[in-house]
Order: C-alpha cells, then structure tokens, then sequence
C-alpha cells in the first residue's frame, strides 16, 4: 500500500470481461444494497403497526436504520483486509452478499408482531452487513470505473436507492397481503441474490492489475482531510449544493398529513411514484454526467435541481390533488436523484484507489449527515413559521448554494482532473 494521491491513466486498465459487465456488476450491486432498509421502513414496521405493535415502540426501532450511517467506522477495515485468493473487495461481496441472502430467509422464519425484538435484532444485523457491502461496492466501483463512466455508475447508485424502495418497500408489501410474510421475505433473499452470479463471474486482480494495493494507514484517514480539494467538496460545496433540496423535500410529507392524507396514500406516492421517477432521473443524469463535463453537469443539473424545489411551495400553498402531489413528488424525487449522482461522481473523482472504501464512506456519510440535519432543521422551522415560508427559504437556499458551487468549484474540479484524467 502506498500514500499516493496519483491515479494511473484509465487507458492502462486491463480489458477484462469488458465495461458491459463492469456496468452491469455495479448495477447489481447498487440496485439491492438497501433492500433490507426498504423492507424495514416501509414494510416491516407498517406491518407491525397494523399487527398492534406500540408506536412508542417502533417510533424506538426507526432509529435501528442509523447503523447504516456509522458504517465509515469500520470501512477502514474493509480497506485494510481481504483475500489475496480471491480477490481483496470481491472477497467481502461474496461474504456480505451471501449473508444479506441467508438473513432475510432467516426473517421469513421470523413473526414480525409476535417476535418483534428479534426481527429488530436481525434487521440490525442485516444494516452491518449491508453497511459493509455499500463500503466494498463503493471501493469496486471507485477502482472498475474509468472517469468517463463514474457519471452513469453513480447514476447506476441514485437509481438503484430508489430501485431499493419499489422493491423493499412496494413489492415486498404486495407479496405480504397476497402470501403472508414468509414468502415476503423469501423474495427479498431471492432479490439479494441478484448480485452473486456478477461477483463470482468477476477477475478482481486482473482487472484492476494497474491500481495501488488496497490498504489505509493512520496517515492516509488523517490526510482525507488534509487535502484542500476533498476538504473543499465534502465539507463546503457538497453541503450548499444539496442542502435547499433536502429541505424541500423532507417538507412533502408533513405537508400532505396536514391535508389530510393517510400515511398509506403518502407511502404509496413516495414509494411508487417517486422511486420510479427516481430510477428515470439518476439513469438519465449519469448518462449526461458521462456526456457533459463535469462543471456543465453540475450547473445544469444544479438548476434543475433547485427548480424541482418550487414545487414544493406550491403544495404549501394548496395544491395537495392526487395529480398535482404525484407530478410534484416525482419532479422533487427526479431532483434529489439528479443531485446526488453528480455529487458522488465528483467525490468519487477526489477518491484514492488504495483508500476507496473508506474516502468514498467519509464522502457518503457527510452527505447523509447534511440530509438528516436540512431535514430536522427544516421541519422544527415549519412548526415555527408554517409550512410556506419554509418552503420558499428551500428554494432560496437551493438557487444560492447551487450558483455558489457554481462560481466556486473550479479549482476542486481541476485537482480532481489531475488525478482522474478525463474529469472535468
């Protein structure tokens, strides 16, 4: 392992099985890493709650998914082990994928109301293993994609969260209430399946032979920061490039529960509705992203980001129809997808081949950092002053952080550049 912050050219990569199945491998990987949340939030705990379980209770158990957020704790570990046999991050897949498999048919021998403890015990398990998994698949990703296709792999991520939610969350719930919950769970450990064939089929050594070893240090953790470019991204532009939307967003649902929706309604908006524009918007901003530079993806994709957020104004002042929710819904969800593909292509460009898994972590968990406080904030300001003014502060706050990114990101996107021939 080496401390080196310079990446081989992408035309040195060994042509091993080819970018169809570098592609279609990453889209397996990201398109099943949340389905154990997606089950958790929208299936299990509505379930539950039908079954008669306490909302003190599973208002508690909410807070299980925040295991996912504290992942960057042990991604240097992921860095630092792996097999020499059979390839250093392909190892942890093989292990974690087939574990997600084995946990969720272990939850169909599971009562989701009558053995409630030990369904949480065994999601909390399943978040660990998915956590490690996002971190292995982040690092494959990272090492696998040449800079010209980190736009449609990152596109690839936002889809496949959303791709998550139909999944976990939709299908899994329609399976419920035609077969019951063993078959529920069954299908999800077939879903978590899907991976294996691509990992088991991937030459990890051979095709990333040009790449630094795996492998951190005590020196590289503590240089992520030490460098200005990454430093910049992750803890200024980052920030003021999602954090109006994020706002916007988060103010949906209460809105539409003041207007008298159910919780099902809204589920099944954001679920369905959503997640699908979802997949639409993060497949076609990776697609642009690819196209495009990356300074002209940023701005474009930025401005249409912020201007999903007037949407949301909209509903503050009334316009809570079935069609106009849905349509505002979808723009808002495309919005967030668009977003965040551009924002990880950019920080997987400042990610050091040797440190991937834990760069590309502290990246991640920043920005959900910045979503869960935009969120809190923005809603603990709506019980202050109503829902419309907040809705029109995410909307100034996204045109301002978008134009400041704008004007400001050149020099992180030039470092990015240097080390990433062909971003830019």
């Amino acid at each position: 392992m080496t401390g080196s912050e310079t990446a081989p050219p992408e035309d040195t990569r060994p042509a091993v099985r080819g970018r169809k199945f570098h592609m279609a491998l990453i889209a397996s990987l990201y398109s099943t890493q949340n389905l154990s949340l997606a089950m958790f939030a929208y299936a299990f705990l509505t379930i539950a709650q039908a079954g008669g379980v306490p909302l003190t209770r599973i208002g508690g158990a909410s807070g299980l998914a925040t295991l996912l957020v504290l992942k960057f704790l042990w991604a240097p570990v992921v860095d630092r082990f792996g097999s020499d046999r059979f390839g250093h991050y392909r190892s942890w897949l093989m292990a974690m994928q087939i574990t997600l498999v084995a946990g969720c048919a272990l939850l169909s021998f599971i009562d989701p109301v009558g053995q409630f403890s030990v369904a949480l015990v065994v999601f909390g398990f399943l978040f660990i293993v998915a956590g490690t998994q996002d971190i292995a698949a982040d690092a494959t990703a990272t090492r696998l994609l040449s800079a010209g296709d980190r736009g449609l792999g990152n596109g690839f991520q936002s889809a496949g969260s959303a791709f998550s939610q139909v999944v976990g969350g939709g299908l899994v719930l329609v399976i419920y209430d035609t077969a019951g919950w063993q078959a529920a769970a069954l299908s999800l450990a077939f879903w978590s399946a899907v991976p294996l064939p691509f990992v088991l089929l991937w030459r990890e050594r051979q095709s990333t032979a040009r790449l630094p070893e795996p492998g951190v240090n005590g020196n590289v953790i503590r240089s992520f920061f030490a460098d200005r470019a990454r430093r910049q991204w992750a803890l200024v532009h980052m920030p003021l490039y999602f954090a109006g939307v994020a706002v916007a967003y988060n103010q949906v649902r209460p809105i539409l529960v003041a207007a008298d929706w159910s919780a099902t309604r809204i589920g099944i908006l954001f679920v369905i509705c959503g997640s699908l524009f979802g997949i639409v918007a993060g497949i076609g901003a990776g697609i642009l992203t690819r196209k495009w530079s990356r300074h002209h993806a940023i701005r474009t994709l930025g401005l249409i980001q912020a201007m999903t957020t007037v949407g949301v104004v909209l509903l503050a002042l009334g316009m809570t129809g079935t069609w106009a929710a849905t349509l505002i819904i979808g723009i808002l969800y495309g919005g967030v997808a668009a977003t965040m593909t551009v924002v990880y292509t950019v920080a997987m460009d400042l990610t050091r081949y040797e440190s991937a898994g834990t760069d590309f972590t502290v990246f991640s968990t920043l920005a959900a950092l910045v979503m869960v406080l935009s969120a809190g904030g923005g809603m603990a300001l709506s019980g202050l002053i109503g829902f419309l003014p907040v809705s029109v502060v995410a909307v100034v706050l996204a045109f301002i952080g978008v134009g400041v990114v704008i004007r400001g990101c050149g020099p992180v996107l030039e470092a990015a550049a240097v080390r990433q021939p062909g971003a830019n």
